[in-house]
């Protein structure tokens, strides 16, 4: 299983809604587009480097580096910005 196929199956949303007045309910999966998918999951890879760089400098260096951490929030936003703005769908 691929990093892929786990964010997609993360950001895959399920719906439940009833049929009839019977006690019938069916089940619909909507699943993100594959571009969607590379998109966050590049963004989570450049995250997990990000913070890999930075604690490679405080380590080297024995410093905090603000644009590293700048470069971190950035792709925090855009992911968090991402799942928010596909789920106000």
């Amino acid at each position: 299983m691929t990093l892929f196929d786990i964010i997609r199956r993360l950001l895959t949303v399920r719906k439940v809604s009833a049929r009839g007045s019977t006690r019938r309910v069916s089940f619909s999966e909507e699943v993100p587009s594959d571009r969607f998918v590379l998109i966050v999951g590049l963004m989570v890879l450049f995250f997990v480097g990000l913070v890999g760089l930075e604690v490679v400098h405080m380590v080297w260096m024995g410093a905090w580096n603000d644009v590293i951490f700048n470069g971190i929030m950035l792709v925090v936003g855009t992911i968090v910005g991402a799942i928010w703005g596909r789920t106000a769908e």
